[in-house]
């Protein structure tokens, strides 16, 4: 979900900021020896001020950052493993669940500072109380899931490979809920209103899911962010952008060329974040970020030569993080 922060969101970035150009990081192991984090920003463009990469698993496929506050990110590896970053300092936390093998790459979400949910085994899901992962809990009949997303401690929705759903309610989760296919991503912004990337974009109203649409035929969804019930940005592997208006989707639009990719889960435009309807960020597979302005998407600038950008995540409309295949992270004011 795209995080939503209160009024000292705007303080905390610059704190976060500020202590990201002193350049000290602890190492992922927990070793409180220092490390260069080598963060000094490019320059000011109208896709933001980005840092140097800072090294946060070195090798790993990092493919999901969620941040429910500016300085306050949980970010997860294709391998299950699962890291926080808190201003400077990284932090391993290790796997959700024994023996990880994740389904999907958007398979965390963190609604608030000690609330997350993890769902990278085939039908099982961790929750984080801001410390550490408290033991998996078993959905009956999942199998295989490829997405999670939540809007507080008291609701998530999930989708596995088949097609099911299942809600959680702060007690435990639902029965099968249906819906139409696997999900590269979903995007909640209440228990009544989620939009899924499937195979065409599906809308979840409190009861049931829509069929998926085929409102793109260009390019395979990789990623949905919502701000409201009537503001949505998905992302496809062409390089196009779709947005709901709370009554339907645009025809795709395209704000990227996109080179094929190989060897990749995803190519082209991986992930999109917009924590309000005038500001959104996306990223693409070889590791440039476009910005929205409310009105028109930027050219976009690379920040990341010769690596792809899986993850992108804007608490607020002053900090955002975003990870990539070779274990680094990215922060912007």
């Amino acid at each position: 979900m795209p995080g939503r922060a209160g009024p000292w969101a705007a303080a905390l970035a610059a704190v976060a900021l500020s202590l990201l150009a002193v350049g000290c990081s602890r190492n992922p192991g927990g070793s409180s020896a220092p490390t260069t984090a080598h963060v000094t920003t490019t320059t000011v463009a109208p896709e933001g001020s980005w840092s140097k990469p800072v090294r946060v698993a070195p090798g790993a496929n990092l493919t999901v950052v969620t941040c429910p506050a500016p300085a306050a990110c949980l970010a997860g590896s294709a391998g299950g493993q699962t890291y926080r970053l808190y201003l400077d300092k990284v932090t391993a936390l290790g796997p959700p669940v024994p023996a990880p093998a994740p389904q999907g790459v958007s398979y965390l979400s963190c609604a608030g500072a000690s609330f997350c949910a993890a769902a990278p085994d085939t039908n099982q899901v961790a929750l984080f109380n801001g410390s550490s992962w408290q033991p998996p809990a078993t959905i009956p009949g999942a199998q295989g899931i490829t997405a999670i997303d939540c809007t507080g401690p008291t609701f998530c929705m999930t989708i596995d490979g088949e097609g099911n759903a299942y809600a959680f309610d702060g007690h435990g989760w639902s029965g099968n809920l249906g819906a139409w296919g696997a999900a590269n991503q979903i995007s909640c912004v209440s228990p009544t209103f989620c939009v899924a990337a499937e195979g065409g974009p599906s809308v979840w109203n409190g009861h049931a899911w829509t069929q998926p649409n085929s409102a793109d035929t260009q390019g395979q969804l990789n990623a949905v962010s919502c701000a409201t019930t009537s503001f949505c940005v998905l992302v496809d592997s062409s390089g196009s952008v779709l947005t709901w208006n709370g009554l339907g989707f645009s025809a795709p639009a395209s704000i990227a060329s996109e080179p094929p990719v190989t060897g990749t889960d995803a190519s082209g435009l991986t992930a999109v974040s917009c924590p309000t309807a005038t500001f959104c960020r996306a990223v693409d597979s070889i590791g440039r970020v476009f910005a929205w302005n409310g009105t028109t998407w930027s050219s976009g600038a690379l920040i990341d030569n010769g690596h792809a950008l899986t993850s992108v995540s804007c608490p607020s409309t002053t900090y955002c993080v975003a990870v990539d295949r070779s274990g680094n992270a990215f922060f912007s004011s």
